[in-house]
């Protein structure tokens, strides 16, 4: 799946203040999660929107944007998101095969709405895959985020849209699947980026496997 040597290199090479803006959030994550409470609950959710509002205009999530008022309308969606994110924050890229694709479509909708005209959903079900996947990235940790360059640089045997940002459901499904195909049956794939995660974020805390994989398809 990945050349381990060179997964080194490229992490290595990443840009510090991005490493640094996904820490920020991720750390915090870890920190306040357990089994009953979660960075989306009525308790937290409000750090949470803050966190992302620091770091979120400056990944450029929602640059040519239809919303005037993308930040606002985030707010809402992460209220709304609330209880399907705790279904799924238990799982890793390992097990996206069990994810209820329920949940993933609210996701989906919520998130993309964000960069439409004044936050509306799309009738066609298109959305940007990075008004989508940069804020589930930073909260979730198994999705890449899918700008242009890691579009350009993931395999071609994954089916990834290459040359489109707008995706539907479907085929971000279809994708995350490969990946998660690919990782599994890739042993010491898996081992490299725990140890990754140990190192970076401690013991027994769950391994954000699409921001690696995001940083190795970057760089």
């Amino acid at each position: 799946m990945i050349d381990l040597t060179e997964f080194r290199s490229r992490i290595n090479s990443f840009p510090q203040p991005y490493m640094e803006n996904f820490d920020y959030l991720w750390k915090w994550k870890i920190r306040t999660e357990n089994e009953v409470t979660h960075i989306l609950d009525t308790n937290h959710r409000e750090e949470t929107y803050r966190r992302l509002c620091e770091v979120l205009p400056k990944w450029q999530t929602y640059r040519n944007g239809g919303n005037a008022n993308p930040l606002e309308t985030l707010r809402e969606s992460l209220r709304n998101i609330s209880k399907v994110y705790n279904q799924i924050r238990s799982y890793t890229l390992l097990e996206f095969d069990n994810v209820s694709h329920e949940s993933l479509e609210i996701i989906w909708k919520e998130l993309g709405r964000v960069k439409e005209f004044n936050g509306n959903t799309n009738e066609r079900g298109h959305y940007s895959i990075i008004s989508v996947c940069k804020p589930l990235l930073l909260m979730w940790g198994q999705t890449l985020a899918f700008d242009s360059r890691v579009r350009e640089h993931c395999p071609r045997s994954y089916g990834v849209p290459r040359y489109f940002s707008k995706w539907t459901l479907r085929e971000w499904i279809s994708v995350m699947h490969e990946f998660s195909r690919h990782l599994n049956n890739n042993i010491d794939c898996i081992e490299a980026l725990r140890n990754e995660s140990e190192r970076r974020y401690g013991h027994n805390f769950i391994v954000p496997y699409g921001r690696f994989l995001d940083i190795y398809y970057w760089v």
